[in-house]
């Protein structure tokens, strides 16, 4: 013969397993909640090689058009800060990733996006460059020469005629309302 369960306690399995399962739905959403590729503050290469032209008023150009590559540079959940004084973002990862000198003399472009929204484009600096940039732009780190420490970049601006675009509000918004906002 079967054991028989009174309906009191069957109903009590059912609820306990109902609530086990609940809990379990809400620990994956928490750990769902990280940012993913096209949230958050990002920085990407564009897919084509620009190099930065010294006639050219970037606030002008039209990102929207630029095509970016799939992956970002530099990722949401790679950022640990960003102090809107100084611009400089304190990362996950060490800043050798993201091989910045990788880049010829005029630089290579990149593009910040807020959820994948381009917002201004910059481009990564060789530390070795002849040549400085006149817009914005990430140099090479190069710790002898900067004081940053393995995890940090500097964003630059190098412009005496042009409206320095690094001070969008839709730039500070997103990392302010995640806490990663520091001055």
């Amino acid at each position: 013969m079967g054991v028989r369960f009174a309906p009191d306690f069957a109903l009590m399995i059912i609820l306990g397993i109902s609530v086990l399962f609940t809990a379990c739905e809400v620990v994956n959403s928490d750990l769902n909640n990280e940012p993913t590729i096209g949230s958050g503050l990002e920085i990407y290469l564009t897919q084509s090689e620009y190099i930065d032209n010294l006639d050219l008023d970037y606030n002008n150009v039209n990102l929207d058009t630029i095509a970016l590559k799939s992956n970002p540079m530099l990722s949401y959940k790679d950022l640990l800060s960003y102090d809107t004084t100084e611009h400089k973002f304190t990362l996950r990862i060490s800043h050798d990733v993201l091989k910045i000198g990788e880049s010829g003399v005029y630089g290579r472009m990149f593009i910040v996006t807020i959820d994948k929204k381009p917002i201004y484009c910059g481009f990564n600096w060789p530390v070795i460059s002849s040549i400085p940039c006149n817009w914005i732009y990430i140099e090479e780190p190069y710790e002898e020469l900067d004081g940053l420490e393995d995890n940090e970049i500097l964003i630059k601006f190098n412009s005496l005629k042009e409206k320095d675009p690094r001070l969008n509000r839709i730039i500070v918004e997103r990392p302010e309302k995640d806490g990663k906002i520091s001055s």
